[in-house]
């Protein structure tokens, strides 16, 4: 007899109630209340109970060693003299299972107790007849954190040769252990054991995250990073609250290792409370060694936050490191061995983290340029001289040569140790070499800074024109276009005409001067009489660029002149096909601006720099296209190019493109990523692209089913549309702001955002936008408010439409309310039939059926026969529905004639006519 079966009423009730309690420790200390009851009535059924009932809702708090004393009671009640039945003997068997897993998380309880509790464990399995599949595992275990292989290798053959009984942990489970045992010496075999879980032949209440989380460590290590980025995906969609902190663990060193410290520390900081709530000190050695390893990461290179909760992040890390190396060692300790601290400090070795992202960064370091790729497998050799090295930069840029950015980079990579200058030769070098990094030197405060130290440089040399450059530079960077002018003319009248090309080309381009076109030409004349025909012709080609589309006759004609010049030269050739693209998009030749753009990309030898504007002209032009499935290529190539770069604002432009194509091309994820991270920047930098980026994201979070982040996506993007004047926009914006609301099921917001709808279309005369609004907030109103007001709304809406669009002057081809009429009757009939009243609700179909014809009155009448089999109406539904059937089968409606036949099969089978309902759902369902 099982021992519940002999509890007195009095402790049933208690014992229920615990049950009832929230997991964690309230049903702890329920379960414990019922112990001391038990205990009380000295019964020994009811201890029984009470015990093993605590020992479940243990399971789920901190492990405690104290929890001890429960597992030995319960052994011993496995003695012969207690009677225990084989239903109660084999829950002791699970948990003494739990026993040695506990023993073997808590570094305090010796090696002995742990081998013993394993010993003891076999012995009472093999007394019942049970396969040792458990003891063979808990001495695998063991046996890895001694660092001794052969044990593991040994007790792992024996674990696999046990057969399966009903005293073994589920598959998955097994086979997620077992790929830990030999993931470090042979990883392929650790992902064929976990490939049935991975593929979802297997599953569990931790699987297939835990498998997933590994499955991705793997595959990462084996270089399939497009199977470790599917896993990691998988893996992190599934990892929620502190019981999936070792998938957490195991996700954010895949990011590690991807690169992709940005994605890493941004997931990272939220979830470092985690680590409150983990339940072993196991797990806080892992959690803390990978929080320590990413922060520490993070810090490097520039993207650690300054502080977390107020506290700076080194110490935060520093805490976290301490933490994970005090457990490793107290574990080695208590083995004997220092296989903890060396698993630990494998799992997080700075050497396995790449330099670059393999994933599209979310984020770039703040500081401006990394100089660990510049410094690594340098593709130009740099002279050693300051002024050799000034007159290289210097040739390369009047030859408009290639190589000039990466000269330029290594600047900025190599001036904190290049020697003090010693000459005015050398200062005049510095100075030059300062200037034209500047712009790649970060932010504007950097920037303006390094012009600063750049004059200074100047000034030193006694070299007035270097002078004179940096001050223009300083002029144009604070918006000062008249003061820069009166510098280059001073030059120019000096003697200077090509360093006086140089500023006016330079305010064409970041100042705001009124015709951008003539400063241009000013500077190609000045390149000319400087004998620097490269930079003329680049200067002709910018002229061409400036004039634009409405001046496109003179421009084409100026490119048919240069182009003949600059065949030899890579970049000119990109730029005239930049131009020529560009000409096309600006008057609607959409296929002739991508011929000409993918033409210019397909030059080789031009410096990446040059290719960029290419590249953001290309997806515009895709994007006008709407040709998302060519997208992500170009895309990816500016996500790239900014991160080389560390330019933020290309990034966010690299961000929104592929995030577009991501949204249309089904992959909703990792467009709702970049379009999050493209926002903020977009809106300090081209707040015109808020509205068109929040309205994917949104589009992106829906694909995700997270409603209130797709809500407040649609109204960024409205007040965004708005605020550019854009209100037809902004009305559509609102309207998927309230659609969103209304699937999140916070009716208030998705009112008042179908309000604002209205409001804006009817401003706009938007009149389809206005009617469809219309619609949905009387829709709403009927569902959660008033059925009668709210239909009244809803018939209202064509009628509200047909006045503005004769208000607003719009045409009966533009838009026909007596098209949408039997729409708004069928919206208004499934509304009825939701709420119960499916005679309204036929009728309004039979309404409807009346204005339509052919497959949509097909389709009214089917859906009103179903509404009268839902409602079990069988004399009315059944030959309503066998008429039509066939009719939807004739017409190739399947969806309709699955949905049609599902809703006979359902009637006849309430009715007791189970054979009848099986042959009209093989006649007409599915598989028909």
């Amino acid at each position: 007899m099982r021992q519940w079966d002999q509890v007195s009423p009095e402790f049933a009730t208690v014992s229920m109630e615990a049950d009832e309690a929230p997991v964690g420790i309230e049903r702890v200390r329920a379960h414990e209340g019922a112990l001391r009851l038990a205990q009380a009535n000295g019964s020994f059924a009811e201890e029984f109970v009470a015990r093993t009932d605590l020992v479940a809702a243990l399971y789920h708090v901190a492990r405690d060693p104290r929890t001890l004393t429960h597992y030995a009671w319960l052994r011993q009640s496995l003695a012969p003299e207690r009677g225990l039945d084989q239903d109660d003997r084999d829950q002791v068997l699970w948990q003494l299972k739990w026993a040695v897993e506990l023993v073997r998380d808590l570094p305090d309880l010796s090696l002995e107790t742990l081998v013993a509790a394993t010993d003891d464990l076999e012995t009472v399995f093999r007394g019942d007849g049970y396969h040792l599949r458990p003891v063979h595992a808990a001495r695998a275990k063991l046996a890895m954190d001694l660092g001794d292989t052969d044990t593991v290798d040994r007790e792992l053959t024996a674990w696999l040769a046990e057969p399966r009984d009903s005293r073994s942990d589920c598959e998955a489970c097994e086979r997620r252990d077992q790929a830990h045992l030999v993931a470090d010496t042979e990883p392929e075999r650790a992902l064929e054991l976990i490939r049935p879980t991975v593929d979802g032949e297997l599953s569990c209440g931790d699987e297939p995250r835990s498998s997933l989380g590994l499955d991705a460590l793997l595959r990462v290590g084996q270089g399939d990073l497009d199977g470790a980025i599917s896993s990691y995906r998988r893996a992190w969609h599934l990892a929620d609250g502190a019981r999936a902190a070792d998938t957490v663990g195991d996700c954010l060193r895949v990011l590690l290792r991807l690169g992709n410290v940005d994605r890493a520390v941004d997931l990272l900081v939220p979830r470092l409370s985690l680590l409150d709530d983990l339940l072993s000190p196991r797990s806080r050695m892992w959690f803390a060694g990978t929080a320590a390893h990413v922060l520490e990461r993070a810090a490097v290179v520039g993207l650690a936050p300054a502080d977390i909760d107020g506290r700076p992040t080194d110490e935060v890390a520093a805490e976290l490191r301490r933490t994970a190396e005090e457990v490793a060692a107290a574990f080695d300790a208590r083995n004997g061995s220092g296989e903890m601290s060396r698993r630990l400090a494998a799992a997080h070795d700075d050497a396995a983290v790449p330099t670059e992202p393999t994933l599209p960064p979310t984020r770039l370091p703040e500081t401006a340029v990394d100089v660990t790729p510049a410094r690594r497998g340098r593709r130009v050799e740099v002279p050693l001289g300051l002024v050799e090295r000034a007159d290289a930069t210097r040739e390369a840029m009047l030859s408009l040569d290639p190589d000039v950015d990466e000269l330029v980079r290594s600047w900025l990579a190599d001036r904190e140790d290049a020697p003090t200058p010693t000459s005015p030769e050398e200062w005049s070098a510095v100075a030059f070499l300062d200037r034209v990094s500047a712009q790649d030197a970060g932010s504007p405060e950097r920037h303006r800074a390094r012009l600063a130290e750049a004059e200074e440089h100047a000034r030193r040399a006694e070299d007035e024109v270097e002078v004179a450059r940096a001050r223009a530079e300083g002029a144009i960077l604070d918006g000062d276009d008249a003061a820069a002018l009166a510098i280059a003319d001073r030059l120019d009248a000096d003697g200077h005409p090509g360093e006086a090309a140089g500023i006016w080309r330079r305010v064409a381009y970041f100042g705001t001067p009124d015709d951008p076109a003539a400063l241009l030409e000013r500077s190609a004349e000045g390149y000319a009489r400087a004998g620097q025909e490269r930079r003329r012709l680049l200067s002709e080609i910018e002229v061409a660029m400036a004039m634009g589309p409405a001046r496109a006759t003179e421009a084409t004609a100026r490119l048919d002149r240069v182009e003949p010049s600059v065949a030899d030269v890579p970049v000119l050739q990109l730029m005239v096909e930049d131009v020529r693209g560009r000409l096309a998009r600006a008057h609607g030749d959409l296929e002739t601006a991508e011929v000409h753009l993918r033409r210019a990309l397909e030059i080789t030898g031009s410096a990446e720099r040059a290719r960029v504007p290419v590249l953001l002209a290309l997806c515009d032009v895709l994007v006008d296209r709407n040709a998302y499935d060519e997208l992500e290529g170009p895309a990816a190539d500016v996500v790239a190019a900014a991160t080389s770069t560390r330019d933020p604002l290309l990034l966010a432009h690299g961000q929104r493109f592929l995030g577009l194509a991501y949204v249309e091309s089904g992959r909703p994820a990792e467009a709702a990523e970049l379009l999050e991270a493209a926002l903020p920047v977009l809106r300090e930098h081209t707040p015109g692209l808020v509205g068109p980026v929040g309205w994917a994201l949104g589009n992106s979070l829906i694909g995700l089913g997270q409603w209130r982040a797709a809500r407040t996506a649609f109204a960024t993007a409205s007040a965004s549309f708005e605020a550019e004047e854009r209100i037809h926009e902004a009305a559509h914006a609102q309207w998927r702001a309230g659609n969103a609301a209304w699937d999140g099921e916070d009716v208030e917001a998705a009112a008042s955002h179908y309000d604002d709808a209205i409001d804006k279309a009817r401003a706009s005369n938007t009149v389809a936008l206005y009617v469809e609004a219309r619609r949905s907030r009387a829709a709403l109103r009927a569902d959660t408010e008033d059925l009668a007001a709210g239909l009244r709304d809803l018939d209202a809406a064509v009628p509200a439409g047909q006045a503005l669009a004769a208000e607003a002057g719009v045409a009966e081809d533009e838009w026909d309310g007596e098209v949408i009429e039997p729409y708004v009757l069928r919206q208004g009939a499934h509304l009825l039939a939701k709420h119960g009243d499916v005679d309204g609700a036929v009728e309004r179909l039979a309404r409807a059926e009346a204005l339509v014809g052919a497959e949509l009155e097909l389709v009214l009448h089917a859906e009103g026969a179903g509404m009268l089999a839902d409602a079990d109406r069988l004399e009315e539904a059944e030959p309503r529905l066998r008429a039509v059937l066939p009719r939807l089968a004739a017409s190739g409606l399947d969806d309709q004639r699955v949905d049609a036949a599902g809703a006979l099969a359902r009637l006849l089978d309430r009715h007791g006519r189970a054979e009848e309902a099986e042959r009209a759902w093989a006649q007409f369902g599915p598989e028909a």
